[in-house]
């Protein structure tokens, strides 16, 4: 699998898993279980996300619950994500837990900030209900020291992250230079619906992995 680190927000590396494999974010870290894939939607031009806290020091930002579902509800406003009438679960977990996925997955032991697992396609019979798209999941601390390096708020990146995930999640990909340039832009746009300014302004080189 190829590192596509240089296209992510300051080193991102939420490449998928394999084909087939399954997502890992709440089957590993939730003790309920995986989110249901098919359920009856409350409102189809919402985005429905299970927020699972699990470890990691998120005290640098106040509320990062609703940091999460403030930025994938920004997403879903826009009709080109392709994110109404879906759900994901996202997790917040630490580098520990975010490090043994990623070398599980990826075989890379190290943390990362955020991971996108992608889900298998709607069962059959599930065509009126929410669409799956998968999970996401991210690191506290790795979060936190990019936000300082970058002299961002905390909160601005998380959000800036589960964007993006959301979008690898939807379909969206930075291969090539085209792609990534629709990607960014879409971000960008939804980022300023949370005053939140342009973070590839910012972005310095990614880190090696």
């Amino acid at each position: 699998m190829s590192d596509d680190s240089d296209r992510c927000p300051s080193g991102s590396d939420d490449e998928p898993p394999q084909t087939g494999r399954p997502t890992p974010a709440c089957r590993v870290l939730a003790d309920d279980g995986p989110t249901p894939a098919c359920r009856v939607l409350a409102n189809n031009n919402l985005i429905s996300v299970d927020v699972v806290e699990n470890g990691g020091d998120w005290t640098a930002i106040a509320d990062p619950a609703l940091a999460v579902q403030e930025a994938a509800r920004a997403a879903a406003g826009f009709p080109e994500a392709g994110l109404a009438g879906t759900s994901a679960a996202i997790a917040l977990a630490g580098d520990a837990e975010v490090a043994t996925l990623n070398a599980s997955y990826r075989g890379k032991p190290a943390p990362t900030n955020v991971l996108s697992f992608p889900a298998p396609a709607m069962p059959a019979g599930c065509e009126n209900g929410e669409r799956f798209l998968g999970d996401i999941i991210l690191a506290a601390e790795t979060v936190t020291r990019e936000a300082a390096e970058l002299g961002i708020p905390p909160e601005h990146h998380l959000q800036h992250l589960v964007i993006h995930g959301l979008l690898h999640l939807s379909g969206f990909d930075h291969d090539d230079d085209e792609a990534a340039h629709h990607m960014e832009t879409l971000e960008t746009r939804i980022l300023a619906t949370l005053a939140i300014p342009d973070p590839y302004e910012y972005a310095p080189e990614p880190a090696a992995t």
